[in-house]
């Protein structure tokens, strides 16, 4: 099921025109639907919550770049 999501997002995007595809995302966040879609991890990081004590309970997260080449 998630490969047919993932061809649908995909060709979504060709037909934009797009020939390389970057997606910002953090750890809350679905990344591994994007991993599944044959995206690559190309950087990682720690991102501080500035919020913290306001808005979640969180103090950090990691974030991830994902790209594609379409």
């Amino acid at each position: 099921m998630a490969k047919n999501y993932c061809l649908k997002y995909l060709n979504m995007q060709k037909k934009d025109n797009m020939r390389n595809l970057q997606i910002l995302t953090d750890e809350a966040c679905n990344f591994k639907f994007y991993e599944a879609c044959g995206c690559e991890k190309v950087y990682e990081t720690i991102v501080k919550n500035k919020e913290y004590g306001k808005l979640g309970n969180i103090p950090k997260s990691k974030a991830f770049i994902y790209e594609k080449k379409l």
